[in-house]
């Protein structure tokens, strides 16, 4: 018997060897902004944060405060950077822990440069701006006028400009280059304010390698570290080679074994009855781990090597596979659900087509239950 009911294995050689592939594809003096937001999109944001600075990362994105609160009580001293929104109650804590917040507007500037002054620190800020997402950012001209706001505080740094592409993954490439030419003209604006040091950042994942256009002086990729392809981009040049490689596989064990005869209905509403006489395994893994409810009776998992389909509805706690098929099948087994087992791999995008979701969301709903390896 295994150790544990279900764990992930996240291999930080590979995501460390995705970082180096990242590099060496961008134009020379080019940076990484390391995203590890939502818990670095569930593979555990404290170990991958020490994992990609080791790999020469160095600054990291997060989502919100709690985030970044996260990394420094985990003893995180590099720059850290929150991409999303603060509200009042947040602003002690980020002017104390020297937290690198985004301004989307002016309107938190005064908040910020209070509390700066009480803490007698000068506070590091990021100028967002909204080229056409619609959710967060300043317009062109609101972050002329906020960089001329924050030039001209005492208390406030300019150390970065940057907006969000929301559609580099499309097939169609013209709404990318619209965003990145509206950005272009809002850093020309932005050009007195603009010195050798302020991070200039656009490219997301997706826009990685299909726009080199985007690679400003940084760029922020967060589930390409994890070897995770949202576009079909990451494809090598030989041999249609994977250029980034997965960190996260996906694991537990059979828990009981059931026969059943032909046409027995199985699980919640009777969704599905096996053609033949067959063997059930029962995996003790549920939507509550994340793994979604979409894949009933359409995802396979490996056991021994083998492609074994889920049958009846995925529950809370536990899912069916038909194991009839597998030689020797024994309580005990490894099953994977996601990565190699053998010459058979089963990827997060598989799962997210068969879902109908991105591969983004697979990955980031593995539940806490969820053991978390390291390798």
């Amino acid at each position: 018997m295994k150790k544990y009911r279900v764990w992930a294995e996240i291999d930080l050689s590979a995501l460390k060897n995705n970082i180096s592939r990242i590099r060496e594809r961008l134009p020379s003096g080019v940076g990484i902004i390391s995203v590890v937001k939502a818990d670095a999109y569930g593979h555990g944001a404290l170990p991958v944060a020490r994992a990609s600075l080791d790999a020469g990362v160095g600054i990291l994105a997060v989502g919100d405060s709690n985030e970044a609160l996260e990394l420094r009580n985990g003893g995180v001293l590099a720059p850290i950077l929150i991409l999303g929104a603060l509200i009042e109650e947040e602003v002690g804590w980020v002017v104390s822990f020297d937290i690198i917040p985004s301004l989307h507007g002016p309107g938190m500037i005064p908040l910020l440069e209070q509390e700066a002054r009480r803490q007698d620190k000068r506070v590091k800020v990021h100028v967002k701006v909204d080229t056409g997402m619609a959710r967060l950012g300043v317009s062109s001209d609101l972050a002329l006028k906020t960089a001329e706001q924050v030039d001209a505080s005492d208390w406030l740094v300019l150390d970065g400009v940057c907006t969000h592409l929301s559609s580099s993954s499309e097939p169609d490439p013209s709404f990318t280059k619209k965003q990145l030419a509206g950005f272009r003209d809002t850093l020309e604006k932005m050009k007195p304010y603009l010195g050798p040091g302020v991070r200039i950042h656009a490219a997301n994942s997706a826009a990685l390698f299909r726009f080199p256009e985007a690679a400003f002086t940084h760029v922020r990729p967060g589930i390409a570290v994890f070897g995770i392809d949202p576009n079909g981009s990451f494809s090598g040049e030989k041999n249609d080679a994977p250029l980034l490689e997965p960190v996260l596989s996906l694991r537990t064990q059979i828990c009981f074994l059931k026969g059943v005869y032909a046409d027995t209905p199985v699980g919640y509403d009777r969704t599905a009855a096996p053609s033949r006489n067959t063997k059930l395994a029962v995996l003790p893994i549920g939507y509550n781990d994340g793994y979604p409810y979409a894949l009933s009776n359409r995802a396979e998992v490996l056991i021994r090597g083998r492609r074994a389909p889920v049958v009846g509805t995925v529950t809370m706690d536990y899912t069916m596979v038909d194991a009839g098929a597998v030689s020797d099948v024994q309580v005990g087994d490894e099953v994977v659900l996601i990565g190699r087992q053998k010459s058979e791999e089963v990827t997060v995008k598989e799962l997210a087509r068969l879902a109908g979701t991105i591969p983004y969301e697979i990955s980031c709903l593995l539940g806490k239950r969820i053991k978390r390896i390291y390798i």
